[in-house]
């Protein structure tokens, strides 16, 4: 079986850096893009397994591109993350699709189950 990979789409670098390691260490391949832009190429040029994607980004909402996902690939799993965590904003992600909500910084426990258990789901 090969290994996961796993997309990475927030505009924090330090975000990328942290999730990036805890994930890597947790032997999942891990890609990052710093935008809506960078991720939708990413996305186009290699489908990954698991998209962790911020709700705020520089050049747009994150609620745009995981609606484009869930039309272009409805079987994608996505796993929004925000700093400004509240119940509307999972609510929101959780209706158009998402399948996991992460209150940024992430807790890196909760961050390698939530990932694991969304690939373990596979296709809902």
């Amino acid at each position: 079986m090969a290994t996961p990979t796993v997309l990475i789409i927030d505009d924090d670098k330090l975000t990328r850096w942290s999730v990036s390691r805890i994930l890597g260490r947790a032997g999942y391949l891990v890609r990052e893009a710093g935008s809506l832009t960078e991720g939708a190429t990413a996305l186009e040029r290699q489908r990954p397994d698991v998209i962790l994607l911020d709700i705020r980004l520089p050049d747009g909402d994150g609620f745009a591109l995981l609606k484009a996902v869930r039309l272009g690939h409805p079987d994608l799993p996505v796993i929004m993350m925000t700093a400004h965590a509240s119940p509307e904003t999972e609510l929101a992600a959780l209706a158009l699709g998402a399948r996991g909500h992460l209150a940024k910084p992430c807790n890196p426990t909760k961050l390698r189950a939530v990932v694991g258990d969304v690939l373990a789901r596979g296709v809902s």
